[in-house]
């Protein structure tokens, strides 16, 4: 690399500004560092299980799209990671609640709506070519989870989330149409007594997964750096890496998940405070996680 310096004098014989051209001699013989295809990756919001939203992921549209971002990782997790509860139930259609006109939506079985949607199954995956009907349904859906989210956002108040086994099977039913990898955050809130990680919804969601041989990896948590602030509660460092390392041996309890990956602690900007979290975090947890993660 050189460096050069030109000036000269411009009208009236004032002297212009001083330039530098600099020379760079780049070696693309080899490269210095390869990040992964998965570099460029998506997230997908819990909040999506409120009023049946997700049951839109098997629309054979918004599947072909995501093809396109293909590979790369899905993360389903965000501010509602920490409010999610996973119960094994199969039927959805009995704990929904009543859902008004939406036909459709109460007529779902199993993965997809009985005789409404034609099958377009590909590679195992079940894809649907959904009628009008639910494409104007599916954007009255999006509209009304994007009001929730704005008004808990702004109240600071957030309500509890069912991850039912039937929502967990269309989610990973999409990433696996997509070619996607799911990167699914467990909630890092459910507490005992001396604030230590409740495990047992965890292992209980590790295991239905296992049993279906879904190739997913882990996280816990969303920024636990803002607990106090939506909750009222404060984790330090060493605590959530004791937490990482319950998770990380649940996960070699799971024959399954023995390698499977754990990333965290998904904090937010690494200053202050938040890095003196993420400084007893690596303390106490660095060997367990595959990479650490933070959000800007």
């Amino acid at each position: 690399m050189g460096e050069r310096k030109a000036a000269g004098r411009g009208a009236r014989g004032q002297p212009r500004d001083t330039r530098t051209l600099i020379l760079l001699d780049v070696n693309i013989r080899s490269s210095v560092r390869t990040v992964s295809e998965n570099f460029l990756s998506i997230q997908i919001d819990p909040a999506v299980v409120h009023n049946g939203w997700i049951d839109f992921l098997s629309s054979k549209r918004l599947v072909t799209l995501a093809r396109g971002l293909a590979p790369a990782f899905l993360w389903f997790g965000g501010k509602r990671t920490d409010f999610l509860q996973f119960q094994n139930h199969r039927n959805l259609a009995k704990h929904r609640g009543e859902l008004g006109p939406d036909y459709y939506l109460k007529n779902y079985e199993d993965d997809i709506v009985r005789s409404d949607i034609a099958l377009d199954k590909q590679k195992g995956c079940k894809i649907a070519q959904h009628p009008d009907i639910m494409l104007e349904l599916q954007r009255e859906k999006a509209s009304q989870v994007q009001m929730a989210l704005t008004k808990e956002q702004f109240s600071n108040t957030y309500s509890n989330i069912t991850l039912t086994a039937r929502s967990l099977d269309k989610l990973y039913n999409f990433v696996e149409c997509s070619g996607l990898h799911l990167i699914l955050g467990l909630n890092a809130l459910l507490r005992n007594p001396d604030n230590s990680w409740n495990g047992s919804s965890g292992l209980s969601l590790l295991k239905y997964c296992a049993g279906k041989k879904y190739n997913i990896s882990w996280e816990l948590g969303n920024e636990p750096n803002s607990y106090r602030t939506m909750v009222g509660r404060t984790i330090n460092g060493s605590q959530l890496g004791k937490d990482y390392i319950q998770l990380k041996n649940l996960l070699q309890s799971v024959r399954f998940y023995t390698k499977a990956s754990l990333y965290g602690p998904n904090i937010g900007r690494p200053r202050r405070n938040t890095a003196a979290l993420l400084d007893g975090f690596m303390r106490t947890a660095g060997t367990v996680v595959s990479a650490v993660t933070w959000q800007q």
